[in-house]
């Protein structure tokens, strides 16, 4: 009987820590969730103050008189931004065939439309972005995952170091007008030697990245650091990750040891940020705002480094407005045409951002072109089915192989072509 009576309290005692873990849980979702939309809602209010302050005292039926006076040929906006996309591909690409992989480019161009819809909407939307091209290109390209996280390491070592010239550049093709802008605001004539001053921040974090790439075994490094924590489980873990990390550092340092692809990768990257200053160039002279590109590069530098500052943002909402709104007035641009350019510039990027989300709907339904064992296989080679040992084994576990063996004897032209 006293047994009876245990087995019971046991078994209730067992059940209440069960419903109080659950409760817990459920608390702790329901705390999560308001974090999530006090942060949002924060974000949300701040970009509304902004954009607030950027639009004061601007007479709305001008701003609306000005965009419409831009007639049929409007749609000419949208083009700068998709040939940017199309540059970033095409870096990309030199990328991959670093790493041995072949994919189209216009593939790549579509994965770049897709995934920007995101960045541009998402909070930190470039860790999104970086997530979802890995995953695209896994289901659809037969990149293994693992290749795709080296691949958007290596497009950010690259595009930070592209990103450090067009600074340069710009502060270079623009020290007039910015120079002008500070004698008469600031007090001094300081501005275009800060923003020059400014590319050292990406070329510093390029060069940072580059490490991994030149055989510093980076990722082995981390391996080797998160051994030593003191928990059994957890090291147990970490030490059966070592293989994967000693090749992921190969697959670094091969891309690393590809120095005409990843200067050509470069040179895409730096095309691409060239676009953006194109891209003010259209709008302006849309509206009729006779601006040269020496103008356009000094604006979109300075603005490129708040969009940087406001990546929480999505989109820099409010800071890239403001910093429009306030640059462009500074620069002689009558307030209304100024209004005026950053309401096209928003409606240009809400066309894109709704056809990169449907782009990314038809992408995310339409069979993969590959098996899920080649998407999901490790650094270096797809992964092979789990199979029986014997003849059928050796030739499931060769054909799972076949599409990166096919390239590694190829030569840069044939993975290019």
């Amino acid at each position: 009987m006293p047994s009876r009576v245990w087995h019971l309290r046991g078994r209730r005692c067992r059940q209440m820590a069960a419903s109080a873990a659950r409760g817990t849980s459920r608390l702790s979702s329901h705390v999560s969730r308001a974090v999530h939309l006090a942060v949002a809602a924060a974000v949300l209010l701040g970009a509304g103050a902004l954009l607030a302050h950027a639009f004061a005292g601007v007479d709305a039926r001008a701003t609306a008189r000005a965009v419409l006076r831009m007639g049929p040929a409007a749609p000419l906006a949208l083009f700068p931004w998709i040939a940017g996309m199309a540059m970033d591909a095409a870096g990309m690409r030199f990328v991959l065939v670093a790493m041995g992989r072949r994919v189209r480019h216009a593939s790549l161009v579509l994965v770049r439309v897709a995934t920007e819809a995101l960045h541009m909407t998402a909070p930190a939307g470039f860790l999104v972005s970086d997530s979802m091209t890995a995953s695209l290109l896994a289901t659809r390209e037969g990149v293994p995952l693992a290749d795709g996280a080296v691949l958007a390491v290596g497009r950010k070592w690259l595009v930070t170091r592209a990103h450090a010239a067009y600074i340069v550049l710009g502060a270079a093709l623009g020290a007039e007008a910015l120079t002008a802008i500070s004698r008469r605001d600031l007090g001094g004539a300081w501005l275009a030697w800060a923003i020059a001053a400014s590319a050292l921040v990406p070329l510093g974090l390029s060069l940072g990245l580059g490490l991994g790439f030149r055989g510093y075994g980076a990722l082995v490094r981390i391996q080797s650091a998160l051994a030593k924590v003191p928990n059994d489980s957890f090291r147990r873990r970490v030490a059966a990750w070592r293989e994967h990390a000693s090749a992921g550092d190969a697959t670094l340092r091969r891309v690393g040891a590809a120095r005409d692809l990843t200067w050509s990768a470069t040179a895409c990257f730096f095309c691409c940020w060239l676009f953006e200053a194109v891209d003010t160039v259209v709008i302006l002279r849309l509206l009729g705002v006779p601006l040269d590109f020496g103008f356009a590069m000094g604006a979109e530098v300075a603005i490129s480094l708040l969009r940087s500052a406001g990546n929480v943002l999505p989109a820099g909402l409010g800071v890239q407005d403001a910093g429009y709104a306030a640059l462009l007035s500074a620069m002689g641009v009558a307030p209304d045409a100024a209004a005026a350019f950053v309401v096209v510039k928003r409606g240009k990027e809400l066309v894109w951002i709704a056809g990169g989300y449907a782009l990314l709907a038809v992408l995310r339904r339409l069979p993969s072109r590959t098996a899920a064992s080649v998407a999901f296989g490790t650094f270096g080679a797809p992964a092979a089915p789990a199979v029986s040992s014997g003849v059928a084994g050796r030739r499931v576990e060769a054909v799972a192989h076949a599409p990166h063996a096919a390239n590694e004897g190829r030569g840069v032209p044939e993975l290019l072509a």
